[in-house]
């Protein structure tokens, strides 16, 4: 009984004291929700970063496979096709043939 009669008297210090315990509380209950968010977090992250450096690979990649030396080597080696190195120069002296744009 003198607790509580002490209580009323002392109305702020009761008040603060519950707020800090209602604080205290309150972050105890955002941790324990924002604690499993952030691991998962983490996990995206980690498997964003290696998705990204798995695709700057594979563009790398294509950039060697796609560029004209490289389909040059292939069909040269592959179909055997190689570029002519005789070139022939074939002059038209008719005046009647005109080239079209």
């Amino acid at each position: 009984m003198k607790i509580l009669q002490k209580a009323l008297h002392n109305i702020p210090a009761t008040i603060f004291t519950l707020a800090i315990i209602a604080f205290v509380v309150c972050q105890l209950v955002i941790n324990s929700i924002l604690a499993p968010l952030g691991s998962e977090l983490q996990s995206l992250n980690s498997e964003k970063n290696y998705l990204v450096e798995e695709n700057r690979q594979m563009e790398e990649k294509m950039a060697k496979t796609d560029s004209i030396t490289a389909i040059q080597k292939l069909s040269e080696k592959s179909l055997s096709i190689s570029p002519s190195k005789k070139k022939t120069v074939v002059y038209l002296q008719e005046a009647s043939i005109v080239a079209n744009k």
